[in-house]
């Protein structure tokens, strides 16, 4: 299983912006698997009350890169919220995993 670590400070929920405590975005790779899974695990200045629903995740990392793509909501607690990647996270290639 390959795997890379994004720490970002900056992520809009369906195009609103949220104020961001603390996020990762993790992404990884199968040993046989084409495609890539990712997930975002981000814990918010405000409380939030999200629905379990798809939402179009988009985050920013320090040095401004983009990452986006379509996740599903499969925990939260009004702080700390899990959107499951849901399809293609444009913006990452797999050749940046580690070798």
């Amino acid at each position: 299983m390959r795997h890379k670590k994004f720490r970002f400070s900056h992520l809009r929920l369906n195009g609103v912006p949220v104020e961001v405590h603390y996020g990762d975005l993790l992404v990884a790779q199968g040993e046989v698997a084409v495609g890539v899974d990712w997930e975002v695990v981000v814990t918010t200045q405000d409380e939030l009350h999200l629905e379990p629903a798809p939402y179009d995740v988009h985050v920013e990392t320090a040095d401004a890169r983009q990452l986006w793509g379509p996740g599903l909501l499969v925990r939260s607690d009004g702080r700390a919220h899990v959107f499951r990647g849901g399809g293609v996270l444009a913006g990452f290639s797999v050749d940046e995993f580690p070798a």
